[in-house]
């Protein structure tokens, strides 16, 4: 759902009242999305959307000026986060006392004027480098990585610069003082924009913690008919191993599997693995369900092969 659809989920207490309308709290139809704002109770939001949601209210009820920053700015630049990471919404107000209130985690931080960006629907939130450094500094792995691959991989395309260079400059933007700067940069040398969904990009922090050897990524292995080549999310050549993060859109989201059913993509995948164990004896293939586990992801590449380093 786009952020035009979400305004329009936004129903004000106070708008309702001067349209002389049933008061939102006594309309079973609608949701209290925070004091004084509403949504209709049947509107299916993930949860990320719900964040969003959560924003606008908040901008709406405490005015135009406060700029989004950490989740919410990365909620509103598209970035994938676990649901642990939004429980708040984050906004900045330099020379303000750090406080919480009504689910509002103000941050008194300094932050450069350039560095706030105006979206379409005239929000402020922290540029896209201010908010891969400010979730850097606060967010511990494995979470830290969904956004950080995500956020650095739009810089990296916007600017048509080397992932280094970008990680480099980020880090050089750090502040001397700033609070968590050694977290910032210890997890901006991690992020690597090749991961291709939010799922490899938790699978990564969470093999970084297990202690496994870091993978290649998306590597690419030339069909023996000719045509094409088989991508593969996690390689590791001097172990033979290959690693898969499967999630269920692949199986039976429409727009991902086209006009095959469930059951010919299934058949496709068995056949292109077969193809890659040619090359890769052993394969470790997982979902959400393990990525979430560090204990049961050491388990299932551990029995594929890759083990704790030392």
């Amino acid at each position: 759902m786009d952020q035009s659809d979400l305004d329009e989920l936004v129903i004000s207490s106070r708008v309702r009242r001067l349209a002389g309308a049933e008061r939102p709290d006594r309309d079973p139809s609608l949701t209290q999305i925070r004091r004084g704002y509403h949504r209709p109770k049947d509107a299916q939001l993930t949860t990320d959307e719900a964040h969003r949601l959560r924003i606008l209210a908040t901008a709406a009820a405490r005015g135009p000026n406060l700029v989004f920053s950490h989740a919410s700015a990365a909620a509103v630049w598209g970035a994938p986060l676990l649901a642990s990471d939004l429980g708040e919404v984050h906004a900045i107000q330099p020379g303000r006392p750090r406080r919480t209130t009504a689910g509002v985690r103000v941050h008194s931080t300094a932050l450069p004027k350039e560095q706030v960006a105006t979206t379409a629907s005239g929000l402020l939130v922290t540029s896209r480098e201010w908010t891969a450094i400010h979730l850097a500094a606060t967010l511990e792995l494995p979470n830290s990585l969904l956004p950080l691959d995500h956020l650095v991989g739009a810089i990296v395309r916007d600017s048509g610069c080397e992932q280094a260079a970008v990680i480099d400059a980020l880090i050089g933007q750090i502040p001397p003082r700033f609070q968590g700067r050694n977290r910032a940069e210890a997890n901006l040398r991690l992020v690597d924009v090749r991961s291709a969904s939010a799922g490899e990009s938790l699978s990564r922090g969470q093999m970084v913690l297990i202690g496994v050897p870091a993978p290649d990524l998306q590597v690419r292995f030339t069909r023996d008919d000719g045509l094409g080549a088989d991508v593969v999310d996690f390689d590791w050549p001097a172990l033979g191993t290959f690693g898969e993060f499967d999630g269920k859109g692949k199986y039976f989201r429409e727009e991902l599997r086209g006009s095959r059913t469930p059951e010919e993509v299934l058949w496709e995948e068995k056949v292109r693995e077969d193809r890659v164990r040619r090359k890769r004896p052993r394969a470790a293939r997982w979902g959400w369900d393990v990525a979430l586990s560090r204990r049961r992801l050491a388990a299932v590449l551990a029995a594929a092969g890759v083990r704790r380093q030392g």
